[in-house]
């Protein structure tokens, strides 16, 4: 059958002989001249076996064996793809019911995105007009409003340059849509102002890590291209000198090692960094994008949550990183620790309006009970005030002899300020049911080896754990 579907041809002989030998070897009939099959005693090196037959225009291997990738920063394009799928057909189930509904309410317009205001900045407009350039920032009056919900009315904003903001508060009062309304410039900012926010992973594609990080560096880029150039173009021939002053000048021939070591900081090995992107995934991509942020260095950086995607190594580092920063940072996190380390004044975000802080996360906790006591024992004691004075008019008011001490206590009270009740943001408290203790040992392990093909994570390992255990595994560099 072979024979026939290969022809009489040179070539179908040749590839007919070699199919035999292939088989001869799978089959152990070289081993025995009888032809009995037999299992293979060790593994058979294909390349050596077909150099014996002595074809000289086989390519020589030193092994079949092929080294397993590093599966670390791979993910598995068909879940990845299905994944995105479904995500993407549960978003678009979502834009229709959101559509529908909208259409079926009487006058209520779709929710397309937050509707922010804010009063005209003189002092900002006599800046620009004038030619002189400030890197702080100060917006007044701002409303934010998502749909029919209120996030901020008549708050104001200021930072300055140089300062590393977090801004905290509970969920949903608004703090990513702020950050989003500051990165849209919908929300008035100095022209001159460069503003980055981190909050998409990177996009999927050939570009290794390394150079999705070096692009960031648009003059850079631009400048090696037009030296490239310059031996095509006369243009750019006489220009020679100037574009090797400015690629000087902004230090890019330490780009690449910057950009290495933003790369290793953020856990991405020597190896990974030579990886396409398309082949990292979302996580990966988040930090990828962490790293192009803190390789562009802009004026205002907006960090929203960026200790999610990292471990413990990678959150050390950054910390350590920003805290060198030298333009304006505002983070929006919820890691009590990378606040307290980080951050050099703290914006509370709550009923509808800012609050700011100095210090970090700590000395705002501090700060702020103090202020809500000092503020309850002024509301108590004005509180009690007003019921004596009250109490002396409503007594003495209709008196002929002490009606004008009444109407001077009337007109006290009428000018004291109207003060709110202070209202504490609610506690949540957690509560856990009782369950009956097991008698120990729960877990036992003993001389344990664990690892990833031939790296070795733990290596004869022994412990136990009961219900008083509170165990951390933790991986040394």
């Amino acid at each position: 059958m072979i024979e026939g579907a290969l022809g009489e041809d040179e070539e179908g002989r040749d590839v007919h002989f070699l199919c035999q030998q292939l088989f001869s070897i799978a089959l152990g009939e070289r081993e025995s001249e009888a032809g009995d099959r037999k299992l293979l005693a060790a593994p058979v090196n294909l390349a050596e076996q077909v150099k014996s037959t002595g074809s000289s225009d086989v390519e020589t291997v030193s092994s079949m064996w092929m080294k397993a990738p590093d599966t670390r920063y791979l993910v598995d394009q068909k879940k990845l793809d299905k994944a995105e799928a479904k995500l993407k057909q549960k978003l678009e189930k979502r834009t229709q019911r959101d559509t529908t509904s909208a259409s079926a309410s009487k006058g209520s317009p779709a929710l397309s995105g937050p509707t922010t205001s804010q009063s005209a900045n003189k002092q900002l407009d006599r800046a620009e007009a004038s030619g002189g350039l400030t890197y702080d920032l100060k917006i007044e009056n701002i409303d934010i409003s998502y749909g029919q919900k209120t996030l901020l009315s008549g708050a104001d904003l200021g930072l300055t340059f140089g300062r590393r903001y977090g801004l905290v508060g509970r969920n949903g009062t608004g703090k990513t849509t702020l950050l989003r309304s500051i990165a849209s410039r919908e929300l008035r900012l100095p022209s001159h102002l460069t503003v980055l926010h981190v909050e998409q992973e990177v996009e999927r594609g050939e570009g290794s890590a390394l150079e999705s990080v070096l692009e960031c560096d648009f003059e850079r880029g631009e400048l090696i291209a037009r030296v490239k150039r310059a031996g095509t173009t006369p243009e750019e021939d006489t220009s020679l000198p100037e574009l090797y002053a400015r690629l000087e000048e902004i230090e890019a021939d330490k780009a690449p090692a910057k950009a290495a070591s933003i790369l290793a900081g953020l856990g991405f090995s020597a190896e990974a960094q030579s990886f396409p992107t398309k082949q990292f995934s979302g996580g990966w991509r988040m930090r990828l994008a962490l790293a192009r942020a803190l390789f562009t260095k802009p004026d205002l950086l907006l960090l929203d949550e960026p200790t999610n995607m990292l471990d413990m190594r990678a959150v050390l580092w950054l910390e350590d990183y920003l805290l060198t920063w030298l333009s304006t940072i505002l983070v929006v996190s919820h890691d009590r620790h990378f606040l307290t380390s980080v951050c050099t004044d703290i914006i509370h975000m709550h009923s509808k309006r800012l609050d700011f802080y100095k210090g970090n996360y700590e000395t705002f906790v501090q700060t702020k009970t103090e202020k809500l006591k000092s503020q309850q024992r002024e509301y108590e004691a004005q509180m009690q005030y007003r019921q004596h004075l009250q109490a002396f008019v409503d007594r003495w008011r209709y008196n002929a002899k002490r009606s004008s001490q009444a109407q001077s206590r009337l007109k006290i009270l009428e000018k004291l300020p109207e003060l709110t009740p202070v209202v504490a943001e609610q506690e949540v408290i957690l509560r856990f049911p009782e369950v009956d203790k097991l008698s120990p040992p729960i877990l036992q392990l003993s001389e344990i080896t664990f690892g990833y093909g031939k790296e070795v994570v733990f290596k004869n390992m022994n412990i136990n754990a009961d219900m008083e255990s509170r165990i951390a595994l933790v991986r040394n560099a």
